[in-house]
């Protein structure tokens, strides 16, 4: 069988990169890249086993249904609403192809919801950024690392001993270039975080299977993040109407939370992939 991951052409999000770095902790090897967005346009001769773990997706009209040679592993599969996603997913050739590679593993219950509505056997996966293994220490001298939360009001605490990154980079560095940055970035946090605040899905995931302390800002009404009280997170609101209410929410806000422990569930979780990975291997 010949493996094949993600590529993420013209893109700037390093969270897609961290995704794909956690599934080919599994894999003994890729073989080829294939860009996650066009699928049914990639040139793809022989089989591939491909783990869908991802958000779909930003041209839809060209990646559903894949290319016939990619034999999808689907686990972590989002769709968004924020286009027309849904549309080209629900169509009678995506729907026949999601048949063929079924049970479809979603990394949200809003997105099995709706597979199962459309007659598609589907579970809730979650993220596979949850396998991450766990740091075996707290850095001494750890400093708190501010992931894309540069709107964020924080307290004069947070900010002392702080590091703001970011997960956006310039779209037309290499993919090479890319996945350094991003492996960059996980050594980063487990190596000096003592905390981290985000607004990054794919920060959050890993940092809570790495042990470190998270906070979150988000819209707890977004599917697309709803795991994260699932893991245990909370989702601070990220806007509020007025100034009361803001100083309310922020008055709410845990800036030193505990670590989340998910290791028994993060086992739990790799057991399953694993053997869903070697189900079709064989």
């Amino acid at each position: 069988m010949k493996y094949a991951g993600f590529k993420y052409n013209y893109l700037n999000n390093i969270g897609d990169h961290i995704q794909s770095l956690a599934v080919e902790q599994f894999l003994p090897k890729v073989n080829i890249r294939i860009n996650r967005d066009s699928l049914s346009l990639n040139t793809v001769n022989d089989p591939v086993l491909l783990v869908m773990n991802g958000w779909f997706s930003h041209t839809p009209g060209v990646c559903f249904p894949p290319n016939r040679n990619i034999i999808g592993l689907f686990w972590g599969f989002h769709v968004t609403d924020w286009n027309n996603s849904w549309e080209y997913l629900l169509k009678p050739s995506s729907l026949s192809y999601l048949r063929k590679f079924e049970p479809i593993g979603c990394r949200d219950t809003e997105t099995m919801r709706r597979l199962t509505k459309a007659g598609i056997d589907s579970f809730y996966s979650k993220c596979l950024t949850l396998t991450f293994p766990k740091r075996k220490s707290v850095p001494k001298n750890g400093i708190n690392i501010l992931v894309d939360a540069d709107h964020i009001p924080l307290p004069a605490s947070i900010k002392k001993d702080s590091l703001s990154v970011s997960h956006q980079v310039p779209w037309r560095l290499s993919e090479n270039i890319k996945f350094i940055y991003a492996r960059h970035l996980l050594h980063l946090y487990g190596e000096r975080a003592k905390l981290i605040v985000t607004t990054r899905l794919h920060c959050a995931l890993p940092c809570v299977a790495m042990g470190i302390p998270v906070v979150f800002f988000g819209d707890e009404k977004d599917y697309r993040i709803s795991l994260l009280k699932d893991v245990g997170l909370k989702i601070n609101a990220i806007s509020v109407d007025n100034r009361n209410d803001f100083l309310s929410c922020f008055n709410d806000i845990d800036w030193h939370p505990g670590i989340i422990d998910f290791e028994e569930d993060k086992d739990r979780l790799i057991s399953s992939f694993k053997k869903m990975l070697n189900e079709w291997l064989t």
